[in-house]
């Protein structure tokens, strides 16, 4: 029988979609091994104990779910441009689970997990915020609106999580959210 070969970015993939379906719980070792077709010993080739694979799974997780939505409205040339790119990132994202929910509930146990969601948020509603400034907003109502879409964004994909959602509908409530909140 060949040996399989599973990546570190294979193991981090997978982590992500159990913990995203069954939070801590579902990152048994074994059974990941076991899903990748490779032998438990692969896990450890990559990371020390399963403190750090959480670790490195939220870090994946955050940097595309944050960093890599904010390169992409970068991208648009104009304010205004960058703050519909924004929505329509944030608005695209929908069955990827329940990331944030199992991250929350792992704050609350580990203080760590806490503060790092804290800064993702943090990170996610300054950049809205300085988007919002650069369409020539008042920079203590950017503040306002950035919370607001936030927080928005935290029920929308509570409600689509589990289905998605037409381009279509995703442009109306884009539009909306354009001019009814933010008035850009």
């Amino acid at each position: 029988m060949p040996k399989i070969i599973v990546t570190e970015e294979q193991w981090i993939q997978s982590g992500i979609r159990r913990f995203s379906r069954d939070g801590i719980d579902g990152l048994v070792i074994e059974r990941m091994a076991s899903e990748l077709g490779c032998s438990k010993s692969s896990f450890y080739w990559y990371f020390n104990d399963r403190s750090e694979f959480i670790a490195k799974i939220v870090d994946h997780w955050a940097h595309v779910t944050t960093q890599q939505v904010m390169n992409k409205a970068d991208g648009a040339e104009q304010s205004e441009e960058r703050m519909i790119a924004l929505l329509t990132q944030m608005f695209s994202a929908t069955r990827m689970g329940d990331f944030l929910f199992y991250l929350r509930k792992l704050g609350r146990d580990n203080p760590t997990y806490d503060e790092v969601l804290e800064q993702i948020e943090r990170t996610r509603m300054e950049y809205a915020r300085q988007l919002l400034i650069q369409t020539g907003m008042d920079p203590e109502i950017a503040e306002h609106k950035s919370s607001l879409l936030y927080h928005y964004y935290l029920g929308w994909y509570e409600r689509h999580k589990h289905h998605p959602v037409s381009d279509d509908e995703r442009n109306r409530h884009i539009d909306m959210l354009r001019r009814q909140l933010l008035g850009i």
